[in-house]
């Protein structure tokens, strides 16, 4: 019994060095079969195999997507019609932004030729008002003059008219009442007189052009 014992005790004592042996082996083949691939890899075949791989991906990498030419379907003429027509776009597109430009520019031109008229017209105005004012600041002399000779004495009118020049002569003799004017005249130098009454006489004359018009305008009309 007791030898039974013993027997049945010593086998229970040696399943756990079995177990550790037969992890022990596990190990080993495993460590075996990583050595043999790593040996696999290394040689000249293995090797090969790794660039052929390599090699495959560049030729996979070559073949680049369709363009969009070759997706519309489009033929390289035709593809170089449409650059043609997009050039030709460009440059229609600058011509009309030159074109815009110069309108602007010419827009801006008209109206500082539009403010420079009409700072030509007021100034015009002022000029003409300046004018009108001389004008009947000289009427307004000329008719004292005349009052003054119509006042005087007749003799007296007489001896100045014949020293006048003849434009102040027939301004002045023009001016003045038919009655005054023939006493004056009546004391005058004859040769003055005559000459007095034919540049009356030419004054009184229809105006033949234009020219003789704007000269009679000028002058003093008569009373």
């Amino acid at each position: 019994m007791n030898a039974a014992k013993k027997r049945a005790a010593g086998g229970v004592r040696l399943l756990p060095t079995i177990m550790v042996t037969l992890a022990a082996l596990a190990a080993l083949k495993a460590a075996a079969l990583a050595q043999g691939a790593a040996e696999a890899a290394a040689e000249p075949g293995g090797a090969e195999a790794a660039p052929a791989a390599t090699t495959a991906q560049p030729e996979a990498q070559s073949c680049a997507p369709a363009s969009f030419a070759e997706q519309a379907g489009l033929s390289q003429s035709e593809v170089q019609v449409l650059q043609a027509l997009g050039a030709r776009r460009e440059a229609l597109d600058q011509r009309a932004a030159e074109l815009e430009t110069r309108a602007d520019l010419l827009t801006a031109a008209e109206r500082r030729v539009a403010q420079r008229v009409e700072e030509l017209r007021r100034v015009e105005t002022q000029v003409g008002a300046l004018l009108g004012r001389l004008d009947d600041e000289q009427e307004a002399r000329m008719a004292n003059l005349v009052d003054v000779y119509q006042r005087m004495r007749a003799k007296d009118a007489a001896a100045v008219f014949d020293t006048l020049d003849e434009e102040t002569l027939v301004t002045v003799a023009g001016r003045m009442r038919q009655g005054n004017l023939a006493e004056v005249m009546g004391r005058m130098a004859p040769d003055r007189a005559r000459r007095l009454t034919q540049m009356l006489a030419e004054r009184a004359r229809p105006i033949a052009d234009g020219q003789a018009l704007l000269a009679r305008d000028d002058a003093p009309a008569s009373r």
